[in-house]
């Protein structure tokens, strides 16, 4: 039987009354608060028994500091005398439990209080959430703008999907958290001073739970599309990313705590810290593009069997990919020299796929071979078809609005498609560039040559019923 263990608890920094309340239960089961880290609440087995809580809130103190304040010694004194014994703290976070059956309240005068509390908050709480609440908001933005205006790359991407839902709700999270906080805040002053009173605090750790569900679940998504759907050099960047973050946590940390340890002054230890984060940080991550650049130019990331040749210096995979359409099946033509490459990123909405056919760089016919491009978008959720539809003209007609290039209908019989458009520019009329919408395909196809009707009834059997 263990006799310690470690909770992730969810709660405001500012929500005295609701981590007195849950403590007292905890104890009550068996288990006494130790120590409030970063890492988690740890907590040690005792008998269950009735014991009464009260959280208490220094301004003064820092996360930073090496031991407790004389001024924070006499407190705790002042404390232990009335029965109330200190149980933890982090940072201003104070936790003292009292065993008796009525103790006296530590706090005593509302007023006090609240100031404590609003100092401590403006300490770390509030600006933390604040930038937290910019970045989030930002992101969040950009998510909603992908969701509207490029819903092909958020959708096929579950990476970008789930840092941007994430981060989207970071800043909901913030939001709330900080107009809890000065709505009650407000509210408090005045119940203070015309009741002497100290207003309870409202509970949003339902709404962080929800979250909390939502970021785990969205965690769940994308692990599982890596896991099926992604290619090798994607799980490469996930465990790297899964390795990073957690790496720099406990250094920045260890930093701190080998700090404390040695008795560093506030100050010191503050920016001491600051600066290893930052050149931790810089450092992993040029590590992790370092060795991300040096495995793909070795060939590293290419699956087993295939072929890598060296030109200018580098190395290069000779991809033989299987491809839906080939430039054999629509000219009679055969090489040795030809690449086939498929590339793109598929979630269990969307996926989005790059077919190439290329020659080699080291060919002797690299200019004069025909070469072929199409992708694919496979739209498995219906509610997406139209949006991925518009965004594919949106971005031949207006992303370059200076060419004021067009889509236009043209008849999709030969093509066994739906809707087939063809790609015109003022300077150079019709281009073979085509637009093809199946019923749950989207395809876009360029030729370096002026395709036939018979050519396009080979495209439409071989790449309308993918």
């Amino acid at each position: 039987m263990k006799d310690r263990k470690r909770r992730i608890e969810v709660f405001s920094f500012f929500n005295h009354t609701t981590i007195s309340e849950h403590l007292e239960k905890m104890a009550q089961k068996g288990w006494m608060i130790e120590k409030v880290t970063n890492f988690g609440w740890i907590y040690r087995r005792i008998e269950p028994q009735k014991v009464h809580f009260a959280v208490s809130y220094y301004p003064k103190a820092s996360e930073f500091d090496p031991y407790p304040t004389q001024e924070q010694e006499m407190f705790y004194d002042f404390c232990e005398h009335t029965g109330w014994k200190l149980a933890s703290s982090s940072a201003q976070l104070q936790i003292f439990y009292n065993e008796r059956e009525n103790p006296t309240p530590i706090e005593t005068e509302p007023k006090l209080e609240l100031a404590a509390i609003h100092a401590s908050a403006k300490k770390n709480f509030i600006p933390a959430y604040v930038v937290l609440m910019v970045l989030g908001l930002l992101q969040g933005l950009m998510f909603i703008s992908s969701f509207l205006g490029d819903p092909i790359d958020l959708f096929s991407s579950p990476s970008w999907f789930f840092s941007g839902f994430c981060w989207f709700l970071v800043g909901i999270l913030c939001v709330v958290e900080l107009g809890s906080y000065f709505i009650w805040y407000k509210r408090a002053k005045v119940v203070a001073d015309e009741q002497g009173e100290l207003l309870k605090v409202p509970n949003t750790s339902p709404f962080q739970k929800i979250v909390l569900g939502a970021v785990l679940l969205s965690a769940l998504y994308w692990v599982i599309n890596l896991i099926i759907l992604g290619d090798r050099l994607e799980r490469w960047i996930a465990v790297l990313f899964c390795i990073y973050l957690p790496v720099l946590f406990i250094s920045v940390n260890g930093v701190k705590k080998f700090l404390k340890n040695k008795k560093a002054s506030r100050r010191l230890n503050r920016n001491l810290t600051i600066i290893a984060s930052f050149v931790i940080s810089f450092a992993l991550i040029g590590i992790i593009t370092f060795g991300t650049i040096f495995a793909g130019n070795h060939g590293l990331f290419a699956e087993k069997g295939e072929e890598v040749y060296e030109h200018g210096g580098m190395k290069w995979v000779a991809y033989q990919d299987e491809l839906p359409l080939t430039v054999e099946d629509l000219l009679d033509i055969e090489s040795d020299d030809y690449i086939k490459e498929r590339r793109g990123d598929e979630s269990f909405l969307l996926g989005e796929f790059v077919f190439s056919q290329y020659p080699r760089f080291d060919s002797s016919d690299f200019v004069d071979l025909p070469r072929l491009e199409y992708t694919v978008v496979d739209v498995k959720a219906d509610f997406l078809y139209e949006m991925c539809k518009e965004r594919l003209i949106y971005e031949k007609e207006y992303l370059l609005p200076l060419e004021k290039r067009e889509y236009r209908p043209q008849d999709a019989e030969n093509w066994g498609a739906n809707e087939v458009y063809r790609l015109y520019d003022p300077e150079y009329g019709a281009r073979d560039d085509y637009l093809l919408c199946y019923d749950n395909l989207l395809v876009e196809i360029s030729f370096d040559w002026e395709i036939t009707a018979e050519q396009m009834q080979t495209v439409g059997e071989k790449l309308g019923n993918l």
